[in-house]
């Protein structure tokens, strides 16, 4: 026992001293500040990303396949980078450097995205590099600003002890829901008649030099935040086998589980980056059903997330107000849909700050009360899935204002309930399997790592489907209404704690087909 004590990490001394150093709440409101930037440039890409490509001259059925290309490229890397975060061995930290690397890339993506239409020197450059330039700036601030999400939560999840995970958690998602707020709030307003429009070109180049202060702030007091402990592989190998000996022995029915926390040889890299990726997918099918039930809720609700999120401001654009971002320039079309995109920016704020609003609530109640997580998690599909109910029956300017409150509910719960089951997952030893508490911590990054990739599939599912169903249906009124079918099927699976009950299942999709029936014959009728 004295043995295995001596050799535990520095941070499970942290634990076992309790209350006694604990991390101060202005470290943790710095820490949770790298949402605040992270969201502010989602916030931008969300609102604009539509607008600025077709106004670039990119084909309608063409916008979704931007998104393959990010995704395809999480699927690759979130392993490698997950993994090699748990093995670090820099004197700065684990997380840290990777966190570093990506946000520069963040901020790279932004400045393509913003100013890459800009390159042609023409009001509405419809050139192949300014296309190429914009969708390579989408395609690496999606990526990085995705890859970020498991080192930051890895991050949190390795300096927070379990009093403390709840707290930081609820605080990195109000920072988010804030962060989103002011971006969307920014790009809402028009800039071009300011002091700041007589200096730059464009409303884009404008809101680039916000998101590029923001963001740099923001992320360097995340990274002076908290201090980490520089990781050792020779002691932490110590750490594994003394946790092995004094730990009970488990049937070995999660073999991928220990094939995770395996130490591969530090010098063959070429071996370990493809174990890596052979290691997740094998995770990936063979985790422990636990794990899956919540990955399926997972992919499911960022599906239904991002095909209402991205195509909102188009749809408020194009359907609400009736314009046509194709229109020649200074026609009442053309205007019609920068006001109904603008419009659309202002509901987007209403979604953020009501996510900000409902982390604060949350982190009330969980002082007060013993919300259950499983509670938290149906409460926030079933409101997103009778808001877009709502939306996609009535769609007018107001109903769409209100509704799109009920998308920062889930994202609330997105943001905090996956992560708090992840730490109560890493803490049952029957679902770790044979790991010991040292590897657990180990685990954390490539765990992380299996829940990005959920959202990579889901931006998958979002380009390959909902492309062609603009396509076909010749409106984006459809895809508003057609993840409320995924959403129902969140929702019956949340219930008796991941356990499908197929008869209530059964009455959801029953009553999505019935509804998709209702919202096809609706669009119809506004093609008409």
């Amino acid at each position: 026992h004295t043995h295995t004590h001596t050799h535990t990490h520095l941070h499970i001394h942290k634990y076992i001293e309790g209350s006694i150093d604990r991390i101060p709440l202005r470290q943790w409101i710095m820490h949770g500040a790298v949402m605040f930037g992270r969201e502010f440039c989602y916030a931008m890409e969300t609102a604009l990303v539509t607008p600025v490509l077709l106004q670039i001259g990119l084909p309608e059925q063409y916008n979704s396949l931007t998104w393959f290309l990010s995704p395809i490229l999480g699927l690759i890397f979130t392993p490698l980078i997950g993994s090699a975060s748990d093995r670090c061995t820099l004197r700065w930290g684990r997380r840290r450097p990777f966190i570093l690397a990506l946000c520069v890339g963040v901020l790279l993506g932004v400045a393509l995205f913003l100013n890459g239409s800009l390159i042609g020197d023409s009001p509405r450059p419809e050139c192949p590099i300014g296309i190429v330039m914009t969708v390579l700036g989408v395609v690496v601030l999606d990526f990085c600003a995705d890859a970020t999400e498991g080192p930051i939560r890895a991050y949190l999840l390795d300096v927070a002890d379990t009093e403390e995970q709840d707290m930081a958690l609820n605080i990195h998602a109000f920072s988010a829901g804030f962060g989103g707020a002011v971006g969307y709030a920014l790009g809402g307003l028009d800039w071009t008649h300011t002091f700041l429009g007589r200096t730059f070109k464009s409303q884009e180049q404008i809101l680039f030099l916000f998101a590029a202060v923001l963001f740099t702030v923001s992320v360097a007091l995340h990274l002076f935040s908290i201090e980490e402990q520089q990781f050792s592989p020779q002691q932490d190998r110590l750490d594994e086998e003394a946790e092995t000996e004094s730990s009970v022995k488990f049937p070995p029915h999660h073999p991928e589980l220990e094939m995770i926390h395996e130490d591969e040889p530090y010098d063959h890299h070429d071996l370990y980056a493809e174990t890596t990726v052979r290691l997740l997918w094998m995770s990936m099918l063979k985790m422990p059903k636990e794990l899956f039930r919540l990955c399926v809720c997972h992919l499911l609700t960022w599906f239904s997330i991002i095909a209402e999120a991205v195509f909102y401001t188009d749809f408020m654009g194009q359907v609400i107000y009736e314009g046509d971002p194709t229109a020649p320039l200074n026609s009442t079309a053309l205007h019609n849909y920068h006001r109904g995109v603008q419009m659309g920016c202002w509901g987007l704020v209403i979604y953020a700050t009501t996510a900000a609003i409902c982390s604060a609530i949350l982190q009330k109640y969980l002082d007060n009360f013993d919300l259950r997580i499983k509670v938290i998690y149906i409460l926030g599909t079933l409101c997103f899935a009778v808001g877009t109910a709502v939306m996609a029956i009535f769609p007018n300017v107001y109903v769409s204002m209100v509704m799109i409150s009920s998308m920062g509910i889930i994202s609330m719960s997105i943001s905090y309930c996956p992560y708090a089951l992840l730490g109560q997952y890493h803490d049952n030893k029957e679902v770790r399997g044979t790991s010991a508490p040292g590897n657990s911590k180990r685990g954390f990054g490539i765990d992380c790592a299996i829940l990005s990739c959920q959202v990579y599939i889901s931006q998958i599912l979002v380009a390959s489907a909902l492309g062609a169903v603009v396509d076909a249906v010749g409106s984006v009124i459809f895809n508003i209404r057609y993840n409320f079918m995924a959403q129902n099927f969140i929702f019956a699976s949340s219930f008796k704690g991941g356990h499908y009950d197929y008869q209530k299942l059964l009455s959801a999709i029953i009553t999505a087909v019935s509804l998709r029936w209702l919202y096809f014959s609706r669009v119809m009728q506004v093609k008409g």
